[in-house]
């Protein structure tokens, strides 16, 4: 027996409409059917009622959700109703969460599964977002909001598109999954902004927070044109503070520099365009050829300035020069080292092998002079 009510019904709908076949059945409510024929408060089957508002309350008689229809007709069972032009409200502790519409739309389960389909627009009252797709289910004894088949999803924090997406109201969360792309909001056109690449996602909207266990790529964007790219196997992204995390195979494009790096993690503050990576890392300038490797290090996106510390090494590809140091200002802009603590330079045609406390000068084209202290040069002739 169908356990949901039906509620303000009018118009014409077939000849039984006359007998008492709109009593409201809620819940544990109405007689049971029983050998001879329907209960009289179960509707005919295959009832085809016009203008109808159905709804479902819980067992304490807070409502999960009321929907109105244009048509709404009976299975042969009696255990789904199929309603045309659904419109209506999901309720959450005796509140509307979100508003929804779409074409077509099912009871099932005596109301504990509403399944809607086509042109499918959801709204939520307070978490400010509106989600559309072709597929949604309704189970709210589990909390859960499911949205399929060409998902798109707008929010004053978040833009997103998805094969599926999955709400839990009750913890402010939102699982994307299948070809996940996500934009933080701004105005393209004068403030930069993220894209976001993943298979899943998973969104705290009052936390601000994206978590993605699986693979993650994040593009920076300034007037539209793309200006950084990193990428890992893991990551976090703090919308308000405007911090990714990544960790796991790390690399990250500076496409302005230009410049790459990889490590195992990465902490880049967007905003003040300030790059940490406290593990061993590795960058490559591929114009000049320069490869410089370090046990941990800092860049500073905006002065083209990286701070490298702990078992210096840079190489300049194209001459064969070498230079190790305890610590190392790169100036990517002029090319400029500075190199400080235990100072050793190498090179070949001709050999030279320089130590000292300090080094300054470009690697790419051999203009180093190492100086401090007690310097040992040795001269090897060709």
């Amino acid at each position: 027996m169908a356990r949901w009510r039906q509620l303000m019904i009018s118009g014409a709908a077939i000849a039984a409409l006359a007998v008492g076949l709109y009593s409201l059945i809620g819940p544990g409510l109405g007689p049971k059917p029983n050998a001879e024929g329907p209960a009289a408060g179960d509707p005919a089957p295959g009832l085809t009622l016009r203008d109808v508002t159905l709804e479902q309350p819980d067992e304490q008689g807070q409502l999960l959700w009321r929907v109105k229809g244009k048509e709404v007709t009976y299975s042969p069972d009696q255990q789904v109703a199929f309603i045309t032009r659904p419109d209506g409200d999901l309720f959450q502790d005796g509140e509307v969460i979100y508003q929804v519409v779409a074409d077509t739309g099912e009871v099932r389960e005596n109301g504990s599964v509403i399944l809607l389909r086509g042109n499918i627009v959801a709204t939520g009252v307070k978490n400010g977002s509106v989600l559309r797709g072709n597929e949604m289910e309704w189970r709210p004894q589990n909390d859960v909001l499911i949205m399929r088949d060409q998902i798109t999803g707008t929010h004053p924090q978040l833009r997103a598109v998805a094969d599926e997406a999955r709400v839990f109201n009750r913890e402010n969360r939102m699982e994307l999954a299948g070809n996940v792309v996500a934009s933080t909001v701004a105005d393209s056109k004068t403030e930069p902004w993220l894209k976001l690449q993943a298979q899943e996602l998973a969104w705290f909207w009052e936390e601000e927070r994206i978590d993605s266990a699986q693979p993650l790529r994040v593009e920076q964007f300034k007037q539209n044109a793309i200006t950084d790219v990193v990428v890992g196997q893991r990551g976090t992204v703090n919308l308000a503070t405007q911090l990714v995390n990544l960790r796991g195979q790390v690399a990250m494009q500076m496409l302005d520099i230009p410049l790459n790096m990889a490590s195992e993690a990465l902490d880049w503050q967007v905003a003040e365009e300030q790059v940490t990576v406290n593990q061993p890392l590795t960058l490559i300038h591929p114009e000049n050829k320069i490869r410089v490797t370090a046990r941990q290090g800092r860049m500073d996106l905006a002065a083209q300035q990286i701070f490298l510390s702990q078992d210096v090494v840079a190489v300049g590809e194209a001459n064969q020069a070498r230079m190790t140091s305890d610590r190392l200002n790169w100036n990517v802009d002029t090319q400029t080292l500075v190199a400080e603590g235990g100072v050793n330079y190498r090179q070949v045609n001709p050999n030279v092998n320089l130590n000292g406390a300090r080094a300054v000068g470009r690697i790419d084209d051999q203009t180093i002079v190492v100086d401090g202290g007690r310097v040992v040069t040795e001269i090897v002739p060709n």
